[in-house]
C-alpha cells in the first residue's frame, strides 16, 4: 500500500500540480525546473511521512536532486533524451526514473 500512495502522491505532484507553466518552462528558466523539483520533493516527502517514513535530508536531496536532473535533461533535451520523442520513449524513462527514486526510498527505508 505504501507504494501506492507515493505512487499516487508523484502522479499529483507530477502532473496537476507541476501545470502548463512549468512544464513548459522547466526546459528554459531554471527557476521553473526547482520549483516543479521542489514542489514533487514535497509532496512525496510529505506522502513518505505520513505514511510513517523517517524522511531525513539526505532524502530530501536525493529525491531533489535526482528529479531535476532528471526532468532537465527531458526538458532541454540533454544527451539521449535529443533522440527520443517526448512524449513517448522520453515520457517513459523519465517516469521509470521517478518511480526508481520511489522504490528506492521505500527500499532503502525498509519499507520493502
Amino acid at each position: 500500500m505504501n507504494l501506492l500512495i507515493l505512487i499516487f502522491a508523484h502522479l499529483l505532484a507530477d502532473y496537476p500540480l507541476q501545470g502548463d507553466f512549468l512544464a513548459q518552462q522547466k526546459g528554459k528558466n531554471m527557476i521553473a525546473l526547482i520549483t516543479h523539483a521542489g514542489i514533487w520533493t514535497g509532496v512525496i516527502a510529505t506522502a513518505a511521512f505520513l505514511i510513517g517514513i523517517d524522511i531525513n535530508l539526505f532524502d530530501i536531496l536525493f529525491l531533489f536532486i535526482v528529479h531535476a536532473v532528471a526532468d532537465y535533461m527531458k526538458a532541454k533535451p540533454v544527451g539521449f533524451y535529443k533522440k527520443l520523442n517526448p512524449l513517448g520513449a522520453g515520457l517513459i524513462i523519465d517516469q521509470s526514473i521517478h518511480l526508481i527514486q520511489i522504490l528506492v526510498l521505500l527500499i532503502y527505508k525498509g519499507f520493502i
